[in-house]
């Protein structure tokens, strides 16, 4: 099993990924344009966990656009990854085709 990222770039600007508890913030993930970090509260399930990545990395995404945040980008955010997630997952053929890289 691999083991979760610790970096990942991001519209070419690297990420660091931190576990860090957010009890007090009533989370799960958070992702911090200012310093390029995404922090997970230990202690989900894998696929939470990877949910919450991906969650994550999409927020990263789009402040790496240049967007800013809005409330409505919460709700497109959560169910574009937790769907997403599941396609990747249910279709490992699609999965590898997709990080296929030209030869």
């Amino acid at each position: 099993m691999s083991a979760r990222p610790t970096e990942v770039n991001v519209a070419g600007c690297p990420w660091v990924i931190l576990e860090q508890d957010l009890t007090a913030f009533e989370a799960v993930g958070y992702s911090d344009p200012a310093i390029h970090t995404i922090l997970v509260h230990p202690g989900q399930t894998l696929r939470n966990e990877q949910d919450t990545v991906l969650h994550e990395v999409m927020h990263a995404l789009l402040r790496q656009q240049g967007r800013p945040y809005s409330a409505v980008e919460e709700r497109y955010v959560t169910a574009l990854a937790t769907g997403l997630l599941g396609v990747l997952h249910d279709n490992p053929a699609l999965t590898k085709y997709l990080m296929r890289k030209r030869r």
